[in-house]
């Protein structure tokens, strides 16, 4: 018996949850066959980073569409490892910029290879489907973008 299943749309939240759990752990698990000490919560950020050289919090936080505790909570835990590096924006004294460290660096060499390989796996399965997952996660976004959730629950049952 699966409840969360059985429950269908109406938990259509949880549903997700439980399935981007699975897919973190999952990836998890393939860093831990590599002996890599790295945890799939830092991929967009530290990714970002790889991508652009160094940004801000601020910046981070818009780009990636994640709260700015939650930017600084990853920025912390990348620190203490050692795989990137906080300095003063020379722009605003006030302002935390991000870049990857040496460690990171020499870390991202075989990130990227963990990476193709994940990717390659996950097209594979994505793309085996009858339904591409991707196509589907687009659309509900572009919905929530245009519309907030809690807007459209108002509008449907005529609350005002």
């Amino acid at each position: 018996m699966d409840i969360i299943a059985d429950l269908g749309t109406l938990a259509f939240a949880s549903r997700l949850k439980r399935l981007s759990d699975f897919g973190m752990q999952s990836t998890l698990d393939v860093y831990k066959f590599y002996n890599v000490d790295f945890e799939p919560r830092f991929f967009p950020l530290f990714y970002y980073l790889s991508q652009k050289g160094e940004a801000s919090i601020m910046e981070l936080a818009e780009n990636l569409n994640v709260s700015h505790p939650a930017i600084i909570q990853i920025a912390k835990d990348l620190e203490k490892k050692g795989l990137i590096i906080s300095k003063k924006s020379t722009d605003d004294a006030r302002k935390r910029n991000l870049k990857i460290s040496k460690k990171g660096k020499s870390l991202l060499t075989i990130l990227q290879k963990i990476w193709a390989e994940i990717r390659a796996l996950n097209d594979d399965i994505i793309e085996s489907r009858e339904h591409n997952i991707m196509i589907a996660i687009k659309e509900i976004e572009d919905v929530w973008t245009e519309k907030s959730y809690l807007e459209r629950f108002k509008e449907f049952h005529k609350i005002v």
